[in-house]
């Protein structure tokens, strides 16, 4: 309910957040790689690429940081249609977001 009222109040439309979803009859989720989500579903509507560096506590004196490549893309797939987010770490889809219509 808070991302409803947040969205009516700033006027954006609210993102929310799935665990899978269907390209057309294909089902694609977290832990798909990202060839195969571009097998299934095809070339995204618009795509970044960053890298994150990620520090991680592997013991009380040790710590190990390491790059982590991010790719989001965006299927934005008409008016009669969710547009989607798609978020990749290291190749894998990690997370689904879901907005309004797209255009």
């Amino acid at each position: 309910m808070v991302i409803g009222i947040a969205a009516l109040l700033t006027g954006a439309a609210p993102v929310l957040a799935a665990s899978s979803w269907r390209c057309g009859s294909r089902l694609v989720g977290r832990g798909n790689g990202i060839e195969e989500v571009y097998n299934l579903c095809g070339e995204p509507t618009d795509s970044t690429a960053t890298t994150e560096f990620v520090t991680v506590k592997v013991s009380c004196d040790v710590a190990v940081t390491r790059a982590v490549q991010v790719e989001e893309w965006t299927y934005n797939r008409g008016p009669k249609q969710f547009v989607r987010y798609l978020t990749f770490r290291d190749g894998t889809l990690v997370e689904i977001d879901e907005a309004g219509y797209g255009y």
